[in-house]
Order: structure tokens, then sequence, then C-alpha cells
């Protein structure tokens, strides 16, 4: 596929980007790549500060970035696009609680952050970070874009599409590898997901597209194709549903979210003859029923959600709102 150029790379942190920029620096060499990671940034290529941060000259810009071969670094998709609207636009997302807490060991080690992981992830500047950064845009609405979970296969699929060949680089790796539990406890792994919601949304979409792709299954795709469930309206004060986990026998456990507060825990055992006459489980016993009242404290406008694994699966319908 010929490119129009320049390649524009939204450099989502933690998500590979600086090993996908090296590769890029290989490939085209370091003068082909502009770097715009702000205006204080020193890794910021002076072409982007004397054009933009010095003189807002967008022309100057413009004719600079079609000279040069990718364009990257920590800014929103919409800040370029329509500066460069034939450049093809591409991105990597990652696991947004892993994210998180890679992120947060970044700034303890590079930028002196000295809170601890709550102090870090309860800051708005570091939650759905790839949200934002696609400024409200699908992945479907990138020209390509990998996973960092299969980076490796990302990257291939890449120089496939574009005809290029970037090496295999992996750089500012750091210390964290995708153990969460061994950082954090799993009351604030549900706060770190209950607060990117929006990237957790993003992501699985993103799974989803690239699964369907490649056949490549991550192990977040297969947490999809793991649990299939779902919840029903609210009726005499209850709320009813089913949850299958097609890779054990035992009864699916969920959690209750009010507001994207985890409120109440609960096991899906309950008989379902419809579930099972449709061939979705082999005994059926995978319903639960939710009273309303053992919730607590409801108003007419809340939101119910269910949710699986830790919250990285939620049942289909959800999620349901309170009548008023």
């Amino acid at each position: 596929m010929a490119m129009q150029l320049p390649i524009i790379y939204l450099h989502i942190p933690k998500t590979a980007g600086t090993s996908f920029r090296k590769s890029a620096e290989q490939y085209f060499g370091p003068d082909q790549v502009l770097n715009d990671y702000g205006e204080k940034s020193t890794n910021t290529s002076e072409d982007i500060r004397s054009a933009l941060y010095d003189s807002n000259d967008v022309a100057k810009l413009r004719a600079s970035g079609m000279e040069h071969k990718l364009l990257t670094g920590h800014f929103t998709l919409v800040k370029y696009r329509e500066i460069f609207p034939d450049s093809p636009v591409v991105t990597f997302f990652r696991n947004p609680v892993d994210r998180v807490i890679s992120e947060y060991i970044h700034f303890s080690s590079h930028y002196n952050f000295t809170g601890n992981l709550r102090d870090f992830y309860t800051e708005k500047q570091f939650q759905n970070r790839q949200h934002r950064s696609m400024s409200g845009c699908a992945p479907d609405d990138l020209d390509f874009f990998g996973i960092t979970e299969e980076y490796q296969r990302s990257l291939e699929m890449f120089n496939q599409r574009y005809g290029t060949n970037f090496p295999m680089v992996k750089l500012n790796v750091g210390k964290y590898t995708g153990h969460s539990d061994s950082v954090a406890t799993n009351d604030e792994l549900d706060e770190i997901r209950e607060l990117n919601l929006k990237d957790l949304e993003l992501y699985h979409k993103a799974l989803e597209v690239f699964e369907q792709q490649t056949g490549v299954l991550s192990q977040s795709f297969k947490t999809l194709k793991r649990f299939c469930g779902s919840v029903g309206p609210i009726k005499q004060g209850e709320m009813r549903g089913w949850m299958v986990d097609r890779e054990s026998a035992e009864p699916a456990r969920l959690t209750v979210y009010i507001n994207g507060k985890a409120r109440k825990k609960m096991i899906a055992d309950l008989y379902r003859e419809d579930v099972q006459r449709k061939g979705l489980h082999v005994d059926g016993r995978c319903g639960f029923a939710l009273s309303i009242s053992d919730l607590g404290r409801i108003v007419p406008g809340d939101q119910i959600s269910v949710r699986v694994l830790d919250g990285d699966f939620e049942l289909n319908n959800c999620p349901v709102i309170v009548p008023g």
C-alpha cells in the first residue's frame, strides 16, 4: 500500500511507543522522524518547536512534516489529522490496567513521583489516556492499530500493510511486565478499572477487530471468548440474568456495581431452562436473581452493572438504569 507522508503515530504512553519510534528511526533514519512530546520536552524536534510552538505557522508545519516519513509524540488525534488529512494514522492499544500500573512505575522511577499507586491513578490526567488520545474516535477510524500484548505480530502486520521493514526493537520496557496482582491489591485493581471504563471499552473493541483480522487470540480477547451472559430489566424489584463460563464447570462468580462502584458479590447457579435449551450451558444452572433491596441505597437513575473475572467482562445489556 502506498503511503502518504508523514505517517502519524499516536504514541500513547506505555504502549510500546518508544520501541515503535526507534524501529522507525532505524528504518527511515533518525532525521526522517519528527517528534512532538510537548513544548517543554527536550525530545520535541526543532522543526516542530519552530513551526508550532514558536510561531503557530500551520503552513510551515505542513511543509516540514511532508518532508519527513513519520510524525510521533504524546498528542491527541485531532491535533494533526486536519493538518495532514491524507496521512495514515496508527497507534497501539494496551490493557488499561497494565498500562496505568506501568506508567505509575515509570513516573516513580524517572519523574520523581513520590506518591503511592492510588495517588497516581486517581489523578484525572492518568485516567482513560487511550480514549483521550483518540479524540473520541474508534479503533476502526484509524488506518492501522496494533495490540501491545501482541507487539511482534502487530509489527509484522504493519510491515505487510505498508511495505516497510521496521526491525523488531524493544526499548523502555521498564520493570513492570503485567503481573498486576503483585503490584496492586484487588480493591486497587477494581478501582483502576472503574476509573478507566472508557479505555476498557476501547481496548475490547480493538481486541475484537484485531482477532478478526489475524486469528491471534490475545489473553484479553480469550476473556471475551470465555464468557457469555446477559441481564434483563428490573421487574418488581428484581433483576434476573445468566452467566456462562465456558472453561469451568463451576458457577460463575459475579460482582454487582452501582455507578461503577463494587457493591455486592454473588454466584450464578440458578436453573435457566432457556439457556440450557439453546445449548449454551450443559445443565442450565447458570442464572441469578438479584433483589434490588439487597444492594443498599438505590435511587432512580442509578446504573447497575454485573461483571465477572474481577471486572474484565461485563454482561450484555449493562448497565441497567434504575427506573423512576
